[in-house]
């Protein structure tokens, strides 16, 4: 699947467009082909982390005296981008992009041993990881989380659950926020690695509207025992690290969602130009050239926030602000790209294995998860 043709200059250094051909020619060839063989068995999508491991796409972000190659942060942009010009990402939801935000808690909160140990298993896809702060009664306001982490001898006991968590069924490692001073909102959180063999550990596969092979679970914790030595940074100074996450994170939604959109104006484009109606080719209808030209301007304008967005970032003058604004223009551009798209297709868009009829379903919860567009417009509007 090619890009939609811009002139628009690449962000990317000369090395990220190549990881970006390379990350492209992975999903071709181990995603694309293979897509109903990941819905209903995880051990696909486990060989799947494998595979990235081998083709040298996982940990991209791990430092060169930790054994990876220690490139940006933004390769996980890269990853999300092209994930979302996927038909196969509207099967497997988050799939590898968990890797780059889970990585990054990792590699800026844990210490040397806990880099040296698990490194090695990030790159190569025998560890899967997972970033679980979501609560049933804590989503968007992250410092109202009510689970409780209590110090006994060596050990963190911890008790409470989370849930909407990407890759948390399989993952290996889980990097949990919880409450250490209950009096206090940011400053009562910490942040813990917990592996996936700990006892006191459940979890839950949760079934989305889209999405039918994405690993979204709901955690539960009974008296679970962590290390006190799993604690990242240190007591209290889970904001701080959850805050450099949530902002990358906010810049990788809205490069999934941007992806989305252009994948969704090339099935349309695609299907419009082959199908017939009335003797004539339906591109040929003046509404269909508007509509299209309507969709294309608006990929463009959300390229070029996303790239502006993206050298921000690089140049350190990314705020939470700049990451809401993304996280509320671009998803909500896509939902109506998206939508125009399946309207081309008519009735067979919507049949369930159709591809923009998946991609329909999927792209919707851009504008929910990790924040709904009403809270982000909350963060924008406090800056004024």
């Amino acid at each position: 699947m090619t890009t939609v043709e811009s002139d628009i200059a690449s962000p990317f250094t000369e090395e990220e467009e190549y990881a970006r051909q390379s990350v492209r020619a992975f999903l071709d060839r181990e995603l694309e082909p293979h897509l109903e063989k990941f819905i209903g068995d995880p051990e696909v999508d486990r060989e799947f982390w494998r595979k990235a491991g081998r083709a040298g796409i996982l940990g991209v972000g791990i430092p060169e005296e930790y054994g990876g190659p220690g490139g940006s942060d933004l390769f996980g942009v890269i990853v999300a981008y092209e994930l979302g010009r996927s038909v196969g990402g509207t099967v497997v939801g988050s799939s590898i992009t968990a890797d780059a935000g889970a990585t990054h808690v990792l590699m800026t909160g844990g210490s040397v041993e806990h880099k040296r140990r698990w490194a090695p298993g990030i790159m190569s896809g025998e560890i899967t990881q997972a970033f679980a702060v979501t609560e049933p009664d804590a989503g968007s306001d992250v410092m109202a989380i009510r689970t409780r982490a209590v110090r006994d001898g060596d050990d963190y006991v911890i008790n409470g659950s989370k849930i909407f968590i990407s890759n948390a069924n399989k993952a290996d490692l889980i990097y949990v926020a919880a409450k250490t001073d209950p009096t206090q909102r940011g400053r009562g959180m910490s942040m813990f690695i917990v592996e996936g063999t700990t006892p006191g550990l459940s979890r839950r596969r949760m079934q989305t509207m889209g999405y039918p092979a994405y690993d979204l679970a709901e955690l539960y914790f009974d008296d679970m025992r962590v290390p006190a030595e799993n604690l990242l940074v240190g007591e209290g100074q889970a904001m701080g690290l959850m805050m450099s996450t949530f902002a990358l994170d906010r810049l990788e939604m809205a490069a999934r969602a941007l992806g989305e959109a252009e994948l969704a104006f090339e099935l349309a484009l695609e299907h419009v130009r082959n199908r017939e109606v009335f003797g004539q080719k339906i591109l040929d209808f003046q509404n269909t050239q508007f509509a299209l030209a309507d969709m294309k301007t608006e990929i463009e304008v959300g390229r070029s926030f996303v790239n502006d967005g993206i050298r921000k970032y690089r140049a350190g003058r990314f705020t939470m602000t700049d990451g809401a604004m993304l996280k509320v223009w671009v998803p909500e551009m896509t939902s109506r790209v998206v939508d125009r798209a399946l309207q081309m297709f008519g009735g067979s868009g919507f049949i369930d294995e159709m591809p923009i009829s998946r991609l329909y379903r999927g792209s919707r919860v851009h504008r929910l998860y990790a924040g709904a567009t009403e809270i982000q417009k909350v963060t924008i509007a406090r800056e004024l």
